[in-house]
């Protein structure tokens, strides 16, 4: 599947965490608690990989989100990473 802006788009970091992107609110479900970024906010992952991997969601102000994440569920996050960017591009040209 290819995921669009226009349909939501859900990709697991490991077995207790989602996001969750559907164009406008990037949201992050079972880490410590629910967490909301919209996409006015810049959200973008960064990846950290080696003995601790580390998934990182930045948005503008600086404000930051950390997690675990599994390596075999790499694709599908970097899947996010591209839509997310994508729709923030989208969003500026607006």
């Amino acid at each position: 599947m290819t995921p669009t802006p226009y349909e939501p788009y859900e990709a697991p970091t490991s077995d207790s965490v989602l996001l969750s992107f559907d164009g406008r609110v990037l949201e992050v479900f079972g880490y410590v608690d629910a967490a909301r970024y919209h996409v006015r906010e810049e959200p973008r992952l960064d990846f950290k990989s080696g003995r601790f991997r580390r998934l990182t969601i930045i948005v503008r102000s600086g404000r930051h989100h950390t997690m675990p994440y599994d390596a075999d569920r790499l694709p599908g996050l970097h899947a996010m990473a591209d839509l997310l960017a994508r729709s923030v591009a989208e969003r500026g040209r607006l």
